[in-house]
């Protein structure tokens, strides 16, 4: 065969095609191995890791003991449902750990990536385990055969799947590779908090991100993410604080350089910000669930949006409340915010963006193709913006 003169592959190429498309090209143009396929099942199963630890916000050990079958569509609601067992305070009748845990009475709202992640490893292995310790079943020299993979081990696979990627991204002459992280060894617990970090800081970031991390904050407030059992409302309310501390210094920073305020909750504003520089700046919390408390505190109860800044009295806020008006946890939609609102108020910041709109609608009624309707529709507004500015810079105090 070999002085045949007809090629001979070295390897024990498969005949399963190649389906997977990236940038509308197949990810790879050459057949898949019979000894590559064990790596490239394990890299397969660490992204449906990654999808699944990031964007369900269970814990990590809660996600590599998912069981085979823990998927289901509900059909009044038409929500994927995704059941497991939890750990973290799993006791029997005497207050023993169980080491096995429990079974969890109310199952995780998952977004549609998630389960797509968990169809993808129920088809990609026989074990019982979504996630066992190792996916090539014929292997017989290990006493762990069977078990579900540990965080640890979940840790590596990711440096492993983070190489491959970025090998995979020098071989094809692609940029979109994997930064190297700050942090070192990225751990999956991370997925939580960067969950947490994205709902709270990039509500309007680019349209798609919007809509996705919106779509997974509702699922995700549904289920048992929600509950504070699942101790991710606790990784919310942290990333809360954080952020309210941040605008807080960046709003006493402003003012402290003479930014003015304008609207009817201007004085409010003034007051809360400064008290609230005074009594947290500088605040060491020792556990995230302190600041779920905190976070209560109506000094703290300023909200910045489009062109506005609400300083929130849930007792006469005019829009839809996120939660009961005696609930101190309770937050406005600042997506719904009524011009008549007694909680408006309106720093040089909101300015420069409701100027920022008002240059834009200027050149939309100046157009005289425009539709009748949509004219009249735009120079109201522009008009109710205009008073706007004109009473922000009427109540400024002349300098001498």
């Amino acid at each position: 065969m070999a002085e045949s003169g007809l090629p001979i592959s070295p390897g024990i190429p498969l005949d399963t095609p190649i389906t997977g498309l990236l940038d509308g090209t197949p990810w790879r143009t050459t057949p898949v191995d019979y000894h590559e396929a064990p790596q490239l099942a394990r890299l397969l199963s660490t992204a449906c890791f990654i999808v699944i630890a990031y964007l369900s916000g269970a814990r990590p050990g809660e996600v590599l003991s998912l069981r085979r079958d823990c998927l289901h569509k509900d059909p009044d609601t038409g929500l994927w449902l995704m059941g497991g067992r939890y750990y973290k305070g799993a006791v029997d009748a005497d207050g023993n750990k169980l080491p096995q845990g429990e079974e969890r009475a109310d199952p995780w709202v998952v977004v549609a990536p998630v389960a797509t992640a968990v169809k993808v490893l129920q088809r990609l292995h026989a074990s019982e385990l979504l996630f066992p310790t190792y996916i090539d079943n014929y292997r017989r020299s290990t006493a762990r055969l069977g078990t579900a993979r540990d965080v640890q081990t979940a840790a590596e696979d990711i440096t492993d799947f983070t190489q491959w990627i970025n090998a995979y991204c020098a071989h094809g002459d692609r940029a979109d590779t994997i930064p190297e992280d700050r942090h070192s060894t990225l751990a999956p617990s991370r997925f939580r908090r960067t969950l947490a970090w994205f709902i709270r800081r990039r509500p309007r970031g680019l349209v798609a991100a919007a809509i996705q991390y919106g779509h997974v904050h509702v699922q995700m407030l549904q289920g048992y993410a929600g509950s504070y059992a699942s101790g991710f409302p606790d990784q919310y309310a942290f990333e809360d604080w954080l952020y309210r501390m941040e605008t807080g210094a960046e709003d006493q920073r402003a003012l402290a350089a003479g930014e003015h305020v304008s609207g009817p909750a201007a004085d409010a504003y003034r007051h809360r910000v400064t008290a609230a520089h005074r009594t947290f700046a500088g605040r060491v919390l020792t556990s995230a669930g302190q600041s779920r408390d905190l976070l209560g505190n109506p000094l703290l109860q300023i909200h910045h949006g489009r062109g506005m800044t609400c300083v929130l009295n849930p007792a006469t806020a005019a829009c839809q409340l996120r939660g009961t008006a005696d609930d101190p946890l309770v937050t406005p939609d600042i997506d719904d915010c009524r011009p008549n609102c007694r909680c408006l108020a309106r720093t040089d910041r909101d300015i420069a963006h409701v100027e920022q709109q008002v240059a834009e609608l200027e050149e939309t009624v100046s157009d005289p193709l425009a539709p009748p309707i949509r004219h009249a529709r735009d120079q109201h507004e522009l008009a109710r913006l205009q008073a706007i500015l004109d009473a922000h810079y009427k109540s400024r105090k002349p300098t001498r």
